[in-house]
């Protein structure tokens, strides 16, 4: 009887053992397949990442208009020269040409500019609505002042349709960096005229306008989070700071025939500037 019990718990024990070797075959045969299904996965991901990688960048983005535009890969503080060049421009005639109608409206259908008031020492005055935009092409600072030697500027008539002003461009520069061991600010010149026509009147009042700017890149505003915009003016800062770029300053050419629209504090300085000599001790 002893020898039977003995044997049938050696018996249960070699039962044991083997149930547990192929517990451990399994799971290790469980492993192996899961390793391999990873290993294709990796596989796949990285044959998928070469094939991109190897596909030329899009060079055409395909606006909501259905425009297609060129693009190309930037520094953050990277922009072409026409980029530049056709910020600068446009800002100015956004900012000089006035007329009594909103841009973009047909010949049928007019609109007409109300403009947008700023707070003068006579009280207030009206700036035509593009200008006011283009306002905010310039460092904040700038705008302050630029806005209220606008104002000053612009005729009563523009409002009432008998006074008409167009900026008429000689010779813009291409951009050069400030700083050539820096990217992120350039200088650019323009000279120009301020044409003004007055309702009945043959002759042109022509105003000379000849500006060195400088810009800089700055980084482009997000859309809110909501995707809605909380009122116009968002929407219209939003819109003219999409180039990241803005002004920083506006000053007349050394040696041209000056402006009357001169930023206080940006007139250029003489190339011959006297220096004071030091005091004998």
């Amino acid at each position: 009887m002893l020898d039977s019990a003995k044997s049938t718990s050696r018996i249960t024990r070699l039962q044991t053992a083997k149930g547990s070797k192929n517990i451990v075959a399994m799971f290790a045969l469980t492993s192996i397949g899961f390793s391999a299904i990873t290993l294709m996965l990796q596989l796949v991901v990285m044959t998928n990442v070469i094939n991109i990688a190897r596909k030329p960048a899009p060079s055409l983005v395909q606006l909501s208009d259905g425009q297609a535009i060129k693009v190309q890969a930037v520094g953050n503080q990277d922009r072409s020269p026409e980029v530049v060049q056709h910020f600068v421009t446009d800002s100015l005639i956004m900012l000089m040409s006035w007329t009594n109608e909103l841009p973009g409206a047909s010949d049928d259908k007019k609109i007409p500019d109300g403009g947008a008031l700023v707070k003068i020492k006579d009280g207030d005055r009206r700036i035509t609505s593009p200008a006011f935009q283009a306002s905010f092409t310039f460092s904040e600072d700038l705008r302050a002042e630029l806005v209220k030697i606008l104002a000053e500027m612009t005729p009563d008539g523009v409002f009432k349709g008998e006074v008409k002003t167009t900026l008429k461009f000689q010779h813009v520069t291409l951009p050069t960096l400030v700083d050539k061991n820096q990217s992120g600010k350039w200088k650019i010149n323009v000279v120009a005229t301020l044409l003004q026509y007055q309702q009945g009147r043959a002759d042109i009042i022509k105003i000379p306008f000849n500006k060195e700017i400088v810009v800089q890149a700055i980084d482009t505003p997000q859309l809110p989070k909501s995707g809605k915009f909380s009122n116009e003016l968002e929407s219209l800062v939003y819109g003219i700071r999409q180039a990241g770029l803005e002004i920083v300053s506006m000053k007349d050419i050394e040696g041209a025939e000056p402006s009357k629209i001169t930023v206080p504090g940006d007139k250029p300085e003489p190339a011959n500037k006297p220096t004071t000599p030091p005091e004998k001790k």
